[in-house]
Parts: structure tokens; sequence; C-alpha cells
């Protein structure tokens, strides 16, 4: 049914995030509907165009967010230890992309919940073109690999220091807007490794699959996050 490792790969992918878009989704419309019903956690605002925005208790929001985080994370490690045993590690990918994209959900509520199509149809739309250079081009992007690494630490840095530090305005949209070049970067490297690995029949089996896979979700989802946090309001 899947008789190439892209097809595997693209099986996988498309599972994970639909997962993830389903996890967001409970979230969202659970709000929605307690809104609708008159619950004291959540109210409304409008937001700069117009649009209802739900404004959730934020004590309420990490009590879920840091239980759903923990639970996540555990999910993750699980599918590192058990990405070399199929089909547990379906299982886990399942298991850590629908709370992923639970995770999602309550960060899209903090924020605004009403830029979900708007930042998924631009990272689609990036992720098309980056996945086409670097599946068709004849660059070869494993020159990428130590300038993206290393800017990647680099913003995991800066990421741990806004959990402290409030950075707003223009620094915070510059700070987005690399987030976005190194997951882009990320797109092109981890697209053309597949380009690479489907020459070779020996990587043609569904561990090699799982692993590109979790690549590219990761590289989407954060390039997502990414994107939200240039596009929404201080």
């Amino acid at each position: 049914m899947f008789p190439t490792l892209m097809s595997k790969t693209f099986f996988i992918l498309s599972s994970s995030l639909a997962l993830c878009y389903i996890g967001a989704y409970l979230v969202i419309s659970y709000f929605r509907r307690a809104y609708k019903q008159g619950a004291k956690f959540v109210t409304e605002k409008l937001n700069k165009y117009g649009q209802q925005d739900l404004v959730v208790n934020p004590n309420l929001l990490k009590k879920i967010f840091w239980p759903v985080l923990i639970i996540n994370t555990l999910c993750f490690i699980g599918l590192m230890f058990t990405r070399n045993s199929f089909p547990l590690n379906m299982v886990m990918m399942g298991l850590f992309t629908l709370t992923d994209g639970i995770t999602l959900g309550i960060v899209l509520i903090s924020i605004d919940e009403n830029l979900a199509i708007k930042v998924a149809w631009l990272t689609a739309i990036i992720t098309l073109f980056a996945g086409n250079i670097g599946l068709y081009s004849k660059i070869d992007f494993t020159f990428l690999s130590g300038i993206l690494f290393w800017s990647l630490i680099a913003l995991i840095i800066v990421t741990f220091f806004r959990i402290f530090i409030s950075i707003k305005g223009t620094t915070r949209k510059v700070i987005a807007s690399i987030g976005i070049l190194i997951f882009v970067g990320y797109l092109l490297y981890d697209f053309n490794n597949i380009k690479k690995l489907k020459k070779l029949k020996n990587f043609n089996n569904w561990n090699t699959a799982l692993d590109c896979s979790i690549d590219i979700y990761l590289d989407i989802i954060n390039l997502f996050l990414q994107l939200l946090d240039l596009l929404s309001d201080d």
C-alpha cells in the first residue's frame, strides 16, 4: 500500500498533523462551548480585526497547560525510546502528536485562536515551497547542518530567557523572524535528506519513515509557533 519511503513518510506525517489538529480543535471547541454556556472562567473581547477572541482565566490555563505539557514530554521521550520498535513507535507518535495538539490549542487560546487558520495556511505554503526545493532541486543542503544546529541552540537559549524576561515589540518580532528562517532551513535540510534516503533500498522501511516524519513534523510545528509569535499582538 505504501511501497516507497516517501509514501510511508508522508502517510505518517499527514496522520500526525491530523492528530495534532484534532487535539487543538478539541481544546478550542471546549472553551467556545463553555463560553456559550455562560461559564465564568471564559469571557470574550474583540481583536483588532473585530473578531471574537476568547479570554480564559490564566490560572486555569496554567493548571491545564503544565500537566498536558509534562504528558506530552513523556510521550516524546517514550517515542525516542521506542522509535525502532514497530508498531509501538507508531502508537507513541500518535500519543505525542495528539497531546502536542492539545498544548498548541491552549497556546492559541491564550494568544488569539482566530490566528490559527491564517498561521496554518502560511505554514502549509512555506512547507510546500521548502519541501519542493529540498526534494527536487539539485542543491545539497548538508552544508546547513552546523549552521542550523548552533542557530537552534541560540534560539532555545533566548526562548528560555523569555520565560523570565518579557520581550515585546520589534525585538520579539525579530526573534520570531530568525526562528522562522531556522525552521525553513531545517525543512530544506530534512526534505533533502529524504531525497537521499529514498534512493537506498535498505532505508525503505517504517522505522526510517518514522524518523523522517518526526523531523519534518517538529519543523512544521515550530515554524507554526514562530509564525504565531510574529503575527500575534504584544
